[in-house]
């Protein structure tokens, strides 16, 4: 029988700023059952993480918190967390509530295993023996399908891959069996494969134990498949809630809508992708639908050079046990085509990715490219460039966007020096960014303006080869369709061949011409994407594509 975990009730977030008192929360309401699966989904910025922060008590000293209700329920009593003490509030996040937080590599210590931070908790506040903490750490890491769970237990977070250290994070939080868990974007990067899986998992964890989960997260499928309630926000405003099936196939507000039809797919893939501000105009309150008509890209012939050809490309990592990340890799990319590179977290993208721009030199096997090899850096660097997953982490916080995009042309004279304001101010336009943009430093912009930054890095030495790792994964519907409609028009523009990694199926059936899947080091299948999508010779890639193929079929 489902009782009441969860109670909020006209909750307010406030946070003083230099301009005045900024309110990040209006007024949000939402219940939680015990058992039950409640997704909160909006764009960046629209209040649903630090809505959920606030239950624990975790914002930062200024936050001006205010409910008519904030209660939550623990061994049948109802505490009113904006008034528990800080122990009561200790008691509640170390036995009852559980967070799994988006960025694992902020969130998990370097300087330990992950082995000893999945059991610090449980062993500390006296739940478990180191024993049995450890034995039930390798069962959690079966159970997420963390490959050689022994390996990945005395593994640093650095060793593992992006994919990896989220799921060392979920299993941190189910170590304790909590009653309440609320997960940020936890698949956020994990192929379509394990996001169901690793999903699956949880809400059959929560299930059993009768215990409450919040998943936030911006991927409409995942939230349509799992959840049983949804709840839409923007700018802090809850817009529409409701069962989720009933939201997500019949949505009332102009929102919602909106939000829906950012998501791309393979039956757009030859037009540009509608971005809320091209769908909605807002007058207050108040939001009108506009129409929108998708730019249609030029048809294109794919060219049959060759600008980089890789053969029986092995790489392979030292520890307690060798590592093989690559093995026996050929390849071959095409001129101005994009190459959609695609596998499970530890298959070997990120690797190969390395690999082609020159961070990882430890290799075997031949690798040629059309314009030359590897010995100069500096030359090598103007031919192939990398925008990496995480914008914020791969930009200096120290150094302005002038700065920043100065440092590029000086370095590799692409311009006088005279002319390096106009040359960044170019760049910036380029991008969809704005010439004042340039005296501003990376905390000052949104995720979708700190990556358009790292693209316009990546342009200033005028490349031909571009890798995009991860390059839209953590970005809302709505910034991710900007940055994919910002790549292709320059693909257009400027002749650029991407390599472009990704683990969204939706994304790179959109986005690429060819498509490469590894899995384990290894090539499981490549060729032409419709192809791959809709006739796969493997079993892992007929499961692999199983959620697009049903749109593939009714594609003219």
């Amino acid at each position: 029988m489902s009782s009441l975990l969860l109670d909020i009730q006209n909750l307010n977030i406030d946070f003083p700023t230099a301009r005045g008192t900024f309110r990040a929360v209006h007024g949000l309401n939402l219940q939680v059952q015990a058992g039950e699966i409640v997704a909160i989904v909006g764009e960046s910025g629209s209040g649903k993480s630090v809505s959920m922060l606030a239950l624990g008590r975790l914002l930062s000293e200024n936050a001006i918190l205010k409910a008519d209700k904030l209660d939550y329920c623990y061994n049948g009593k109802m505490f009113r967390t904006l008034e528990c003490s800080e122990q009561e509030m200790r008691l509640l996040r170390q036995h009852s509530i559980a967070y799994v937080f988006q960025e694992p590599m902020s969130a998990l210590h370097p300087l330990f295993t992950c082995g000893f931070q999945v059991i610090e908790g449980v062993c500390s506040s006296g739940l478990l023996s180191k024993k049995e903490a450890t034995s039930k750490a390798y069962a959690l890491f079966e159970e997420l399908r963390l490959p050689d769970p022994e390996r990945i237990f005395h593994a640093y977070p650095h060793q593992l891959s992006g994919g990896q250290r989220q799921r060392v994070m979920l299993a941190m939080a189910l170590m304790s069996d909590p009653d309440l868990v609320i997960a940020d974007e936890p698949t956020t990067a994990l192929d379509s494969v394990l996001q169901r899986a690793v999903i699956e998992i949880m809400a059959n964890a929560c299930k059993k134990r009768n215990a409450g989960l919040i998943l936030i997260s911006h991927d409409i499928n995942v939230v349509r498949d799992y959840s049983d309630k949804t709840l839409v926000m923007y700018h802090g405003n809850l817009m529409e809630t409701g069962i989720t099936e009933q939201v997500l196939a019949q949505p009332v507000h102009p929102y919602t809508k909106a939000l829906i039809a950012c998501r791309p797919s393979f039956r757009s893939r030859n037009f540009s992708l509608p971005t809320i501000n091209r769908l909605l105009e807002q007058d207050g309150d108040q939001f009108r639908e506009l129409p929108f008509e998708a730019e249609a890209y030029p048809m294109r012939q794919l060219s049959e050079e060759i600008v980089c050809s890789i053969r029986n490309l092995r790489v392979s990592y030292p520890g307690r046990r060798k590592f093989v990340a690559l093995n026996g890799i050929d390849l071959d990319v095409y001129k101005g085509e994009t190459l959609g590179i695609v596998g499970e977290s530890g298959s070997g993208k990120s690797t190969l990715a390395k690999v082609l721009t020159g961070l990882v030199t430890e290799y075997s096997g031949v690798l040629n490219y059309a314009f030359g090899d590897q010995s100069s850096r500096k030359v090598f660097a103007r031919k192939v460039q990398m925008v990496f997953q995480d914008p914020y982490a791969s930009l200096n916080p120290n150094q302005s966007v002038m700065d920043c995009l100065a440092e590029v042309l000086k370095v590799h004279r692409i311009c006088p020096s005279a002319e390096i304001e106009r040359s960044v101010h170019e760049l910036l336009l380029e991008v969809g960014l704005k010439v004042e943009d340039a005296h501003k430093y990376p905390h000052e912009f949104s995720g979708g303006q700190r990556q358009r930054i790292s693209i316009a890095r990546a342009l200033a030495v005028q490349p031909e080869i571009i890798v995009c790792d991860e390059s839209v994964s953590a970005l809302d519907v709505s910034v991710q369709a900007q940055i994919l409609n910002l790549l292709k028009r320059l693909q257009i523009s400027r002749d650029l061949t991407y390599l472009f990694i990704t683990h969204d199926l939706d994304v790179v059936s959109y986005f690429s011409d060819r498509l490469l899947v590894l899995r384990n080091g290894e090539i499981v299948e490549s060729g032409k994407t419709r192809r791959i999508v809709e006739d796969p010779q493997s079993t892992y890639c007929r499961e692999l594509f199983a959620p697009v193929r049903h749109e593939m079929k009714t594609y003219d």
